[in-house]
This record gives C-alpha cells, sequence and structure tokens, in this order.
C-alpha cells in the first residue's frame, strides 16, 4: 500500500470517529408538578412531607428547567451541629427497572458545602439563597431564595435519551458520627431529552 493510500484510510478514519463523537447537549425535564416524590423502592424512610414544606415557594418546571422563588422551612428533625450527607444518584429505566448509571454525586458535610462557590451545591442552589438565610440544616430554619431556574443540562459523548430519576438519600450524624435522625430519601422522576 502506498503513502497517499494509508493517508486516506488514517484521513477517513478521523472522520468517522469525529463524526461519531460529537457533543450532544442533553437536558432532564421532571415529569410531575411536584418535583419531588417519595422513593419508590425504600421502605422506612422519610419523604418530601417528612423534609420540607414549599407551601411558601411557587416551584413549577417548563422546557427551561425548575423554577423556583419564594422560602422553604425544614421539617426535618436535625440540629445545626449535624453532619448532613447528600448522594445523588441518577438511575435509569430499562427493561422494567431502575438501573444504576455512573453519574453520582456525594456530598459528605452539606454545611460546608453551602458557601463553597466551586462546588455542586452552591451552582445548583445556595447560591439563590439571600445570604443572611445561609445557615446548616436544622428543623424550622426557613430558607428564602432569589428567583432562579434550576436546569439539570450537560454534554456527552454517548446518547442519553431515555427515562430517568433522580435519587437524593440525605443523612444526618452527630459529632460522633452516629446517625441522629430518619433518613430522608427523594426522587425526581423524568427524561432525559436532547437539546
Amino acid at each position: 500500500m502506498n503513502f497517499f493510500s494509508r493517508l486516506t484510510a488514517v484521513i477517513a478514519t478521523v472522520i468517522v470517529v469525529e463524526t461519531l463523537l460529537v457533543h450532544a447537549l442533553y437536558r432532564f425535564v421532571t415529569e410531575e408538578h411536584d418535583v419531588f416524590r417519595a422513593c419508590s423502592d425504600r421502605a422506612g424512610v422519610g419523604s418530601p412531607s417528612d423534609f420540607v414544606d414549599y407551601s411558601g415557594a411557587d416551584i413549577y418546571y417548563d422546557d427551561e428547567g425548575i423554577h423556583i422563588n419564594g422560602s422553604a422551612l425544614i421539617l426535618w428533625d436535625v440540629k445545626r451541629t449535624d453532619r448532613v450527607s447528600v448522594l445523588a444518584e441518577l438511575k435509569k429505566f430499562v427493561r422494567g427497572g431502575w438501573q444504576p448509571t455512573p453519574l453520582v454525586v456525594r456530598t459528605e458535610d452539606l454545611c460546608k458545602e453551602l458557601k463553597n462557590i466551586h462546588g455542586y451545591v452552591y451552582e445548583v442552589w445556595s447560591q439563590y439563597v439571600f445570604p443572611e438565610d445561609l445557615q446548616c440544616f436544622a428543623k424550622g430554619v426557613i430558607y428564602r431564595h432569589k428567583p432562579f431556574v434550576l436546569k439539570v443540562e450537560g454534554n456527552t459523548l454517548v446518547p442519553m435519551e431515555g427515562r430517568y430519576k433522580i435519587v437524593l438519600t440525605l443523612r444526618a450524624f452527630d459529632e460522633n458520627n452516629t446517625p441522629t435522625s430518619k433518613t430522608i430519601c427523594l426522587e425526581v422522576p423524568g427524561d432525559i431529552i436532547k437539546v
């Protein structure tokens, strides 16, 4: 094989690979008006009604994302001195069941992350809380929000379209690392669409 044949083969291969590896923007779109619901596959854990009262907030969703404005009252029986961990998992509905995906975000100390401008918690939520309300989770704490739109989207190299749910698990621990309250489990069902 001569030089030009090899060069043509290499160029053709590069073009095919680059065509297949095109980035695409995908967005998670919630399916329910209430956004959060109790975890469907976990017994003995707290639900949205055990966690927070959103009656002082205006929350709705559309194609842009989840619109949030107003205040939220923490109902969960935790103290400001407790360490709250959060596990966020994306699960895909495949062949009649929910399968884990590699997309997992874990925060070991939510209180520390509230003001970390480089962290996920700040990026998606706490930057929109009025500064004077930005304190550690505790029963009775009220978080007032500036109006914002929560967008769950990103660029990927692999197809992501389909039915998914985001599962949030919150646990509280005292200074001895002993669980202090009922675990809270929330899920947000929806679809991932190509934008």
